[in-house]
């Protein structure tokens, strides 16, 4: 359930701000927080835009925050359910012109719809159901989400997707690459910053969650104690996490829990090298990494795990790793040949810049909007 100005920062915000930025009116429907340990429901203060109105729909506070098997996934259903009438007099009242949807539940929203949709296939949903539930695909569960995701492209006027391991599974006439992106951050505020400790530093910033390998963070810390680590987020794994350091006694390994993006960004800035690692699964090799790209607007070395997207994306300016040794030896490669690493992330920055960045990935959005629902382009 994406919230718009969440510690997650998510796909939806930084896209829909640049479309808002094109004379675009965005009117957000969103959930409140459940005060969950998750990055989704930590709120924090995002830049706004005067084309940008959010709605969050109200909701009983005792049963939103409220904690039971599969809660989850119910609360994404009510929280359809309970807005699909106001959903409804939001588009009739407001004339909305294309209805952006991202999950399967929201498949009510298409029930007696009168507008255009665009169904944004930003994670592999049935994978991630299989993870989170510990099903199969032969599973009565996965089968009828198996259906709904299918309704839902059927009645949608075209599909976006953030990979190519999502786009060749989507089934409709009308689909698209739109990978995730950054935004082209001021470097000149990173001589603002002093190593005092004179350790090199590695980072991470992301969620702290099953599909993470932080695990793996933990045990190269662990194995280098004179690099420090610093590690940005939150989310359900936070917890854990911090406990393990702290009884292996690891004094290089800082946390700075949730932050606003404008700080996650100002952390980046800190680090000498950052890290991608994910743990290896079917939902994992479809991902197009927000952080990925963030740490290439900063121009910093990366180490990344061997993902299909990520692999597919890279030229030439990512190392890669899978295991806690290999991820060991690659930091010390990177710390000891810094000129070999700068060049191959000043590459990544140009290409950034060309192909990534929210700006670029806007205007494609909104060419994708006009040609695929030709009133929309009758009316720009």
């Amino acid at each position: 359930m994406a919230r718009w100005s969440s510690a997650h920062a998510s796909r939806y915000y930084h896209l829909l701000m640049k479309v808002a930025e094109h004379g675009h009116k965005i009117i957000v429907v969103q959930p409140p927080s459940r005060k969950s340990p998750e990055a989704n429901d930590i709120d924090v203060v995002l830049p706004s835009h005067k084309n940008v109105e959010v709605i969050t729909v109200p909701i009983n506070a005792w049963f939103w925050s409220l904690n039971f098997p599969l809660d989850k996934l119910f609360k994404k259903f009510y929280f359809t359910l309970k807005s699909w009438y106001l959903l409804r007099k939001i588009i009739h009242n407001k004339k909305i012109d294309l209805l952006y949807i991202y999950n399967l539940p929201q498949m009510l929203y298409l029930l007696r719809n009168s507008t255009s949709v665009v169904f944004d296939f930003a994670d592999d949903l049935l994978g991630m159901l299989e993870n989170e539930l510990s099903i199969t695909s032969s599973h009565p569960i996965y089968k009828f989400a198996q259906f709904c995701l299918q309704w839902i492209l059927n009645r949608s006027d075209f599909v976006i997707c953030i990979s190519a391991p999502l786009y060749n599974k989507i089934l409709h006439e009308k689909k698209f690459i739109l990978p995730n992106g950054t935004n082209i951050f001021s470097l000149a505020s990173q001589n603002d910053y002093e190593n005092i400790s004179g350790k090199y530093i590695v980072g991470y910033v992301g969620a702290f969650e099953y599909s993470m390998a932080i695990e793996q963070i933990i045990d190269v810390a662990e194995k280098l104690p004179h690099f420090n680590f610093l590690l940005v987020g939150a989310g359900r794994d936070f917890i854990s996490i911090k406990e393990d350091v702290k009884r292996r006694n690891l004094d290089n390994v800082i946390f700075t829990g949730a932050l606003s993006h404008q700080e996650a960004m100002k952390m980046v800035q800190k680090m000498d090298l950052c890290l991608n690692l994910f743990k290896k699964t079917n939902v994992s090799h479809a991902v197009s990494p927000l952080k990925l790209f963030e740490y290439l607007a900063f121009q910093k070395p990366i180490i990344s795990t061997r993902l299909s997207e990520v692999e597919r994306i890279n030229e030439d300016f990512i190392y890669f790793a899978d295991s806690v040794d290999e991820i060991v030896e690659q930091i010390k490669y990177i710390s000891t040949h810094r000129d070999e690493a700068l060049r191959k992330a000043s590459k990544g920055f140009e290409i950034v810049k060309e192909k990534y960045t929210w700006e670029v990935l806007a205007k494609q959005f909104i060419q994708l909007a006009n040609a695929s629902c030709p009133h929309l382009s009758q009316k720009a």
